[in-house]
C-alpha cells in the first residue's frame, strides 16, 4: 500500500471508527461504511490537514469507493 492510499485509509478508518486493516479499496463509502455528507466534509478537511490537498465539498461527494478517493487525492497532488 502506497503512502497516499495508507493515509486515505487511515483517515477513513478514523471517521468511520473502523480498524484500518479491515478496509479495502473497493468498499463503498456510503453503503459499506455509512459515510453521510457530513462525514465526507470531515474527510475533505482531514485530507487537507494531513496531505495538503484542497478538495471542495462538491468534489468530495463524487467518489463512491475508497479507491476513488485515493484517485481524487492523487489527481490533486
Amino acid at each position: 500500500m502506497d503512502k497516499i492510499t495508507q493515509a486515505v485509509t487511515d483517515i477513513i478508518a478514523k471517521i468511520t471508527k473502523k480498524d484500518a486493516v479491515e478496509l479495502n479499496p473497493e468498499l463503498k463509502l456510503a453503503e459499506d461504511l455509512g459515510m453521510k455528507s457530513v462525514s465526507r466534509i470531515e474527510l475533505a478537511a482531514l485530507l487537507e490537514d494531513r496531505l495538503g490537498v484542497m478538495i471542495d465539498n462538491f468534489e468530495i461527494r463524487k467518489p463512491k469507493t475508497i479507491a476513488q478517493v485515493v484517485d481524487l487525492v492523487k489527481a490533486k497532488l
